[in-house]
């Protein structure tokens, strides 16, 4: 993990939680992407595509019974705006992203680095 949480840039398998899922997931980012830290791809805060990038939480808590969970998202907020990762701000440790599907707020445990 970075140094300093509240400022750290995220990477690929960084950890992250959903208010409304069960069960942590990880952030992913496609082979294609060609900006890295320390050996892993750097993340940018249009890195919340559902199922590519955002992996469901196990179930969602908003069902019930509970279903398995459909991320849905939009983009993440919160992005450092004046260091860009393939032309988006780069995503940050405290960036956060809401999932429309259940209304979870979507947050970073751990930045993978």
């Amino acid at each position: 993990m970075g140094f300093n949480m509240a400022t750290s840039y995220v990477v690929d398998g960084a950890k992250i939680s959903c208010t409304m899922g069960v069960a942590k997931s990880t952030l992913k980012i496609l082979p294609t992407r060609s900006v890295v830290l320390r050996d892993s791809k750097r993340a940018n805060i249009g890195d919340s595509k559902p199922f590519v990038n955002i992996l469901p939480f196990g179930a969602c808590k908003i069902t019930s019974p509970p279903k398995p969970c459909t991320p849905a998202c939009a983009m993440w907020f919160g992005g450092k705006i004046d260091v860009h990762v393939e032309n988006l701000p780069a995503l940050l440790s405290d960036s956060k992203l809401i999932c429309t599907a259940g209304g979870g707020l979507i947050t970073i445990d751990d930045d993978g680095q």
